[in-house]
């Protein structure tokens, strides 16, 4: 499952490619405005790069498809699909990137003064050199913090992105792994803390 957000200012062409999608890789599911509360794996701009500027700043590890022409330069994250193009170039392109910026962010993502290895499911913190052995639960909470930031992320999101609402699990469940893994990872009141906590959730500190 993925979340692809299309802007369009053809509502035609919008309709029709999220038609295409639906036929093609039903397990996208299309968002046709951005949304604070949702977590996206790709998005697509068609013919206007004054969008990509404002979308960089909140779609920090997520792959930005312009549609247009190359006439335009842009950063490395920004791939650049010339019009008229093939849908199965599209798709292509699509999966290959999401997959490359995924197997990126959760290989050895870095934030704050914190090292992450999810093969070895390690955490090192640069600032005391410690390396602590985290658990998949731990690996999975952390790694969508990363790919969520800067958004703060609700204990429901947590719940649905990392225990997928199982029944046993509430928000007191997000909580304690939380205070847990800080109680792990953090010395004492002076470490730098891996998490901040906010009225709405949580964020990694970066």
């Amino acid at each position: 499952m993925a979340n692809v957000l299309l802007l369009s200012d053809t509502e035609l062409f919008r309709n029709d490619l999220k038609e295409q999608f639906n036929l093609y890789i039903p397990d996208f599911e299309v968002f046709e405005n951005y949304a604070d509360d949702v977590i996206f794996d790709a998005a697509i701009i068609d013919d206007s790069p004054r969008k990509i500027a404002d979308l960089q700043g909140v779609l920090r590890q997520t792959p930005i498809f312009f549609l247009g022409n190359d006439e335009f330069e842009f950063p490395d994250s920004v791939i650049t699909v010339n019009k008229p193009f093939k849908l199965n170039f599209l798709f292509d392109t699509l999966l290959s990137r999401i997959n490359l910026f995924s197997r990126r962010s959760e290989t050895r993502p870095e934030f704050g003064n914190y090292i992450m290895d999810t093969a070895d499911k390690t955490i090192t913190c640069k600032q005391t050199g410690k390396t602590v052995k985290l658990t998949e639960r731990e690996i999975m909470i952390l790694n969508y913090l990363y790919k969520a930031y800067p958004k703060t992320v609700s204990k429901n999101r947590l719940l649905s992105e990392v225990w997928e609402y199982n029944p046993e699990a509430t928000t007191h469940t997000v909580e304690t792994h939380i205070y847990r893994l800080r109680q792990k990872i953090e010395d004492n009141e002076e470490s730098t803390p891996i998490i901040i906590t906010e009225e709405s959730g949580y964020k990694l500190n970066f």
